[in-house]
């Protein structure tokens, strides 16, 4: 029998979980939304959660027992150590916009956390990032996940700490770098009925390159548009591209670059809708008929017209950041894709899906798992167990794509 891994992502709003086998099959899937979001105390949430969906995957592939778990998780977010769990999340605004030269995504939220929560940041013995926070308490392990060497700018070094006023002994707080897929050690307790102390726990990445491993989009000219409470297009070259707006990272493959847009609420904004619909109704209306609703409106209400609107403005705005990135990736020669992959929260609506390759021209593919940060930390975990010999070896057994939509004229 093939190994059972349970991959872990910890989003903005919710957590969600996944059993998979080694061979790549989702067996099982569950989502759990936070109870704190917004709140400095939100990391509570990820350790109080993390419990309950254990016991939901646990309870649907029964008794077989876990071999493995894998956990990423959003960025750059922080959490003071040592009980405390204050935390500064991704989308946190910052009170004072300090002057960094760096490249850091890191140090302006670091002097940040040091500024709003001072006590937390003097009596944690560590400060660590998201799914790192959740691995120390899975496993007492101080570690943070740097994705690939090249990273160590939009991270930090010591000499970057300290020329941006931090001392030695705060650099410190900061736990050493590992790769993905590294083993961070065992479970300390028992968490659900099959699965007892003693499981072995892999790092995985930032949620964005989870996401884009889990998608395969690591060769050049892969697309991937990665949909949740915030939006990022994604596209994969062997050269840096250049472009206002445009966001250069590397790739988790050596040699290889990611460039991006993003938008920062794009999800968040039609949450926000919902919301503003359930409040006029006895039942909560499901997503699905939502989308349904806001196309279509049969009853012709005012209200659909806006979800409507706001859905076309989102679609115009991915058709607009892949003017942008593709326009960038002409001018360094590289090669120019028709079709994207989706993830995320909207790649699971079929029509959301079908509007947004009418808008934008591409064909849009949806992998099996909607939820591609899972299958990305799965590839991770096989990695470290040593079942692949490379992530790009994982992702491409990993990946597979359930439907496919061509754009129609509308």
């Amino acid at each position: 029998m093939s190994e059972l891994i349970v991959s872990i992502d910890i989003g903005t709003s919710s957590m969600k979980a996944a059993a998979i086998s080694s061979g790549g099959e989702v067996l099982a899937r569950t989502r759990k939304k936070f109870i704190m979001r917004g709140s400095q105390w939100v990391a509570g949430d990820w350790t109080y959660m993390l419990d309950k969906l254990f016991f939901d995957i646990c309870d649907q592939v029964e008794d077989r027992p876990v071999d493995a778990i894998c956990i990423s998780g959003n960025g750059p977010t922080l959490v003071g150590g040592d009980g405390c769990g204050d935390t500064l999340t991704w989308d946190d605004e910052l009170e004072e916009e300090d002057e960094d030269d760096s490249g850091s995504l890191f140090i302006p939220r670091l002097k940040e956390f040091k500024r709003r929560y001072p006590e937390a940041w003097r009596d944690s013995r560590y400060i660590y990032s998201c799914p790192e926070y959740v691995i120390n308490k899975l496993t007492g392990a101080n570690l943070t996940i740097l994705p690939e060497e090249r990273y160590s700018k939009a991270y930090w070094t010591t000499e970057s700490l300290l020329k941006a006023g931090f001392t030695e002994k705060e650099a410190a707080k900061l736990p050493p770098f590992v790769k993905p897929g590294t083993y961070a050690g065992k479970t300390k307790k028992y968490i659900a009925p099959n699965a007892q102390a003693g499981i072995p726990v892999y790092c995985g990445a930032p949620d964005f390159i989870s996401a884009l491993v889990g998608t395969n989009c690591l060769e050049p000219g892969q697309l991937c548009d990665r949909a949740g409470s915030s939006e990022g297009i994604n596209f994969c070259s062997d050269t840096p591209l250049e472009g206002e707006d445009v966001r250069i990272l590397p790739s988790v493959v050596p040699g290889l670059w990611n460039a991006s847009v993003l938008l920062p609420e794009s999800g968040t904004r039609f949450s926000q809708f919902k919301a503003q619909i359930d409040q006029n109704r006895i039942d909560d209306i499901s997503y699905e008929d939502l989308v349904h609703a806001c196309l279509y409106n049969p009853r012709q209400e005012a209200i659909y017209d806006q979800g409507k609107y706001l859905m076309l403005q989102t679609a115009m705005q991915v058709r607009d950041s892949l003017k942008v990135l593709l326009s960038s990736a002409a001018e360094k020669n590289q090669k120019i894709p028709d079709r994207m992959t989706v993830t995320g929260g909207q790649a699971a609506n079929d029509e959301w899906n079908q509007m947004k390759a009418n808008v934008t021209g591409m064909t849009i593919l949806v992998p099996d798992c909607s939820d591609a940060e899972l299958i990305g930390d799965a590839v991770f975990a096989c990695v470290g167990m040593g079942l692949f010999s490379s992530v790009q070896e994982g992702a491409k057994a990993f990946h597979s794509v359930a439907k496919c939509f061509e754009p129609e004229a509308f």
